[in-house]
């Protein structure tokens, strides 16, 4: 099998499995790679896993009671091994890295991904090369130095440190696992979401995602609509994509009413830094995205360091939970969207929590 990241034409590829009718979805899964057989894996052998997936789905109480919300559910990927979502794209795409013979991968990051990809790498003991924005939390860069990894300090933004990454996959014939859409194996991690939301409740309202390019949100739904192909769920959920009012090209787009989205070309100032996308020469990553929106009736929002910051302590001190601004900032945006009419009190909600607090522990001191 060929190391293919991208149509011949540009454009994103996409993994399509054609024997749904022949797929069950395990009873009791322990792993998200329990669900095999809906990832683009062929041999079980080559699995490089450190026991993500399976995080708790919890039914907020205090949370659902301060907002006024009765059925309010917290993914929890804060519980994921190196603290963030991003193990499940990562456990994916560097299995495949092993399956291809691959010896070094690369990834751009804000942070998070960076973490992520080393310490799979160092599973794996393969070669990790990073490029980060250089304004990215030491505590995210702490981990990604600890597992071995390579890393490279970039001046600018993420979408600067994204076109170094990939400057560096074509001149060394690297595997980029960035987790953009840039790798249609990374992504398809980020469905697993969706089958274990499915094991425990009906399917959602709607499901709130941080996004800077917004693979999880595609992935997710992707999920949802595999399980209907399966027969195991009739209706999908709408997706919210949450993004902050200092980098919000993809809300922006959705709010002008726009078919496609442009990059982000104001300054980028923002608290959630994880999510600080400007999709600065891939904004094609953005437009699917919001093709994603669309599709499910869902809507964009976005949201204030101020109301983020109030959403980070709400969580914490209501539910017990710590997230990360970035990961947290769905929090928010359920309360604007009461306030807003965006949402309704009776409707069934998941929040997608993406980060620990650790990760940019700077943000509450």
């Amino acid at each position: 099998m060929k190391n293919i990241l991208k149509c011949e034409c540009g454009g994103i590829v996409e993994v399509v499995l054609h024997n749904y009718s022949e797929i069950k979805i395990p009873q009791n899964p322990n792993s998200m790679w329990d669900y095999f057989e809906l990832l683009p894996l062929e041999d079980k052998d080559n699995i490089i896993t450190l026991s993500e997936g399976m995080t708790p789905l919890l039914k907020t109480e205090n949370l659902s009671r301060q907002l006024g919300i009765k059925n309010l559910f917290i993914k929890d990927e804060t519980r994921n091994p190196t603290g963030s979502f991003k193990d499940r794209p990562n456990t994916m795409a560097i299995s495949k890295a092993k399956e291809l013979g691959i010896k070094t991968i690369t990834i751009a990051s804000s942070g998070n991904a960076s973490a992520s990809a080393a310490a799979y790498a160092a599973k794996a003991q393969m070669k990790c090369v990073v490029f980060v924005p250089e304004n990215t939390p030491e505590a995210k860069l702490a981990q990604a130095k600890c597992y071995g990894a390579e890393i490279n300090r970039i001046p600018g933004n993420y979408s600067n440190a994204f076109n170094k990454a990939l400057e560096a996959t074509k001149k060394n014939n690297w595997f980029n696992v960035t987790s953009t859409y840039l790798n249609p194996y990374s992504y398809e991690g980020d469905k697993t979401v969706s089958y274990e939301i499915d094991k425990l409740i009906d399917v959602p309202d709607y499901i709130f995602v941080p996004i800077g390019a917004g693979p999880l949100l595609h992935g997710i739904y992707k999920g949802y609509k595999e399980l209907r192909k399966m027969g195991y769920v009739k209706k999908l959920p709408k997706m919210v994509g949450v993004q902050s009012t200092g980098c919000s090209p993809i809300v922006d787009a959705f709010e002008n009413g726009d078919n496609i989205v442009r990059p982000w070309n104001k300054k980028v100032s923002s608290i959630a830094s994880g999510i600080d996308d400007p999709l600065t020469g891939y904004e094609d990553d953005g437009t699917l995205t919001l093709k994603t929106i669309y599709e499910s009736s869902g809507f964009g929002i976005k949201i204030t360091d101020e109301e983020v910051m109030n959403g980070l302590y709400q969580l914490a001190e209501s539910e017990g939970v710590f997230a990360e601004p970035a990961g947290v900032i769905g929090v928010a945006a359920v309360k604007k969207s009461l306030k807003h009419n965006l949402i309704k009190k009776q409707d069934k909600v998941v929040i997608m929590i993406t980060g620990h607090g650790l990760k940019n522990i700077k943000a509450v001191l």
